[in-house]
């Protein structure tokens, strides 16, 4: 499965597992990406698991042993992109 744009080139970018020291400056460089659909794209990964622990392997390099363990790290991304906790989102 392909991961859309904005987030499949976010996680492309900055999540990668030679890059993941770029990962804490997500949200300085939003700029150019629909932070709109982002938003709904990592919502859509943690409520929904929408992106497999496969193809965020594809994608990052980096593998996860369970959806759940995926699932946290996409609430820590959340809260690295948009400085809130997951929870405040709504």
């Amino acid at each position: 499965m392909i991961i859309e744009e904005p987030l499949g080139r976010i996680l492309d970018i900055y999540c990668d597992v030679n890059s993941l020291d770029l990962v804490n400056n997500i949200s300085e460089n939003l700029k150019g990406y629909d932070e709109v659909k982002l938003k709904q794209q990592l919502r859509d990964a943690i409520e929904n698991d929408s992106i497999s622990t496969k193809s965020y392997e594809i994608v990052t390099g980096e593998e996860y042993e369970s959806q759940e363990d995926l699932k946290a790290w996409f609430v820590e991304l959340w809260e690295i992109i948009f400085k809130t906790k997951y929870s405040d989102k709504l």
